[in-house]
């Protein structure tokens, strides 16, 4: 009777483990939160740019996060390394990246990555630094 019992409960348990495990794999798999892209240092007031309609060049916070900025790097890693320096000064000379700073460049400047291809260029200087 008591190995019925113990049989009984071993199949419920895995009644409610797959059950479980089925309305887990409908909802999808868990997302990471992405990385920032640039260092966190001398920017932690991250809603000055991310808030809603701060920069129409930068991503706002999605609707559901009604965080203070405190929060953000509880989720959002820093990047593990700084994006490189700029070589030159930005100003009005260097103005628009993109016009060097395209495949096969005749200046010889390195290509933005494919993941900075929506980017606009005036953002380009909250990560990269001028040397």
């Amino acid at each position: 009777m008591k190995l019925m019992r113990t049989a009984l409960a071993l199949a419920a348990l895995a009644l409610a483990f797959g059950a479980r495990a089925a309305t887990a794999q409908q909802a999808g798999p868990a997302r990471t939160p992405p990385r920032m892209l640039h260092p966190a240092a001398g920017k932690e007031q991250c809603l000055t740019c991310h808030g809603p309609g701060a920069n129409e060049h930068i991503k706002s916070t999605p609707a559901g996060h009604q965080f203070g900025n405190e929060a953000c790097p509880m989720c959002h890693r820093p990047a593990e390394t700084s994006p490189p320096n700029a070589v030159h000064a930005f100003g009005d000379a260097f103005a628009n990246c993109r016009m060097c700073h395209v495949a096969n460049s005749p200046a010889g400047a390195k290509a933005p990555p494919a993941s900075h291809e929506s980017f606009h260029v005036s953002i380009c200087p909250i990560c990269h630094q001028p040397a």
